[in-house]
Formats: C-alpha cells, sequence, structure tokens
C-alpha cells in the first residue's frame, strides 16, 4: 500500500511537473510569435511610408530592380536654413530627435495633400505629387487638384508649421524650398537596401531651384507656374 501511494504520489508529481513546464513552453512560444508578428507590423509599415503600394507589390513578385515613365509631376525640395548652425546648437541625439519631429510633421503634411515623401538626406526634405504609383491610393477628394496645386499647397503648409518651432537660440526654424514640374522615372535601386527613387533632369533642376531660393521663401519654376 505503501509503494501504490507512492507511485501515484511520484505520477501526480511528475505529471504536474510536466504540464507546469509544458504550459510554460505553449506561453513563452506565444509570447515569441506575438513579439514576431508586432515586428512585422512595425515593419510593414515603415515600409508602407517609404514605398509606395505598387512598387512594394512588385518587390513581392520578385522584382527587386525596376524602373517606370511617371510621366509629369511635382517635384519639391524643402532645405533647412543655417543648417550648419543648428548643428552646433544640439548634441547629436537632440538633433536627431529635432530632425524627427520636424520631418514627422512633413510625413503628415504629404499625407494631407496627397504627396509621396521621396527621401530625406540631412537638412533636405524631398516630396512629389502626381506619381502614376501613387496616385490610385489617394483620397479622390484630393486628387480635384493639379499635382502642382497640391505641391505648393503643402509649401505653404510647411512654412506655416516651421513659423511655430524655435530652436534653442530663440530664433525660429527656417526652410527654403524648391518647386519643379517635369517628367521623372520612378524605380526602386540597390538590392541589399532597396530604396525608392526618383530620376531624371527634373529631379536635378528642382535642386537648382532651391539653391536658389531666397531665405525663408518659395520658389517654383516657369514650367511648375505654367500649370497653377
Amino acid at each position: 500500500m505503501v509503494w501504490q501511494a507512492l507511485a501515484v504520489t511520484l505520477y501526480i508529481f511528475f505529471w504536474t511537473y510536466y504540464t507546469y513546464w509544458d504550459e510554460i513552453k505553449q506561453k513563452v512560444r506565444f509570447v515569441t510569435q506575438f513579439r514576431h508578428i508586432k515586428e512585422l507590423q512595425k515593419l510593414k509599415s515603415i515600409i508602407n511610408i517609404l514605398i509606395p503600394s505598387l512598387v512594394r507589390s512588385r518587390i513581392q513578385d520578385g522584382k527587386k530592380n525596376f524602373s517606370e515613365a511617371q510621366g509629369e509631376v511635382t517635384v519639391i525640395f524643402v532645405d533647412i536654413e543655417g543648417f550648419d548652425q543648428v548643428v552646433q546648437q544640439y548634441t547629436g541625439r537632440e538633433l536627431i530627435e529635432l530632425l524627427d519631429r520636424v520631418y514627422n510633421a512633413f510625413d503628415s503634411l504629404c499625407e494631407q495633400h496627397g504627396l509621396q515623401k521621396i527621401e530625406t538626406v540631412g537638412k533636405t526634405y524631398m516630396a512629389c505629387g502626381g506619381l502614376k504609383v501613387v496616385e490610385k491610393d489617394i483620397d479622390n477628394r484630393l486628387l480635384g487638384s493639379h499635382h502642382s496645386v497640391r505641391v505648393t499647397d503643402f509649401a505653404c503648409s510647411v512654412q506655416s508649421y516651421v513659423h511655430t518651432q524655435t530652436l534653442r537660440n530663440s530664433k525660429k526654424l527656417s526652410v527654403k524650398m524648391g518647386i519643379h514640374t517635369g517628367e521623372v522615372i520612378a524605380g526602386v535601386v540597390g538590392e541589399t537596401k532597396p530604396q525608392f527613387s526618383l530620376i531624371g533632369p527634373t529631379i536635378n533642376k528642382t535642386a537648382r531651384v532651391c539653391s536658389k531660393c531666397p531665405p525663408s521663401k518659395i520658389l517654383i519654376s516657369k514650367e511648375t507656374h505654367k500649370t497653377l
């Protein structure tokens, strides 16, 4: 009887031990899968911001590199003025936080005006309106306005926003903007780190327009002016 009781007790102990650890492993597996899903969702969200839906679908189909003529579009360059002086006012981490806040605001304004953010390089923010690969995903109410109008409205909104931003030296954040309308080719460049890019003389012309823009102003090219 004693041995039977002991055997039953040991059986119950090992069964409880096994059940407990099996439950722990299931919980760990669930947490791991949940974190994996959350990371994938986060990554997908970032990709959705950076790359238009048509481009994403082509990458998913295995087309890592491709290009496609977009016809006439309107491109804008937003350049932070006195960037070298701004850099001197902040630590590296503080500068990143400043740019993150400012560029996030620009991203929101892009969405509001139906534009596609192209890239940010240091002090310069680049966006575009009228891309075929993007227009189909834009609210129809926005498509009633020509892309040059939407880009110009975006520039005015950017100007209003930066006037609310005060730097550490008590001066207002200032930007200058150049806008040009012309034809571009859109595509994905690179395999290790694929990047959505616009290529063509229109991009170079927009950069030149921006460089000639007076401080705190918006300068548009003759080509853009004709479409407004």
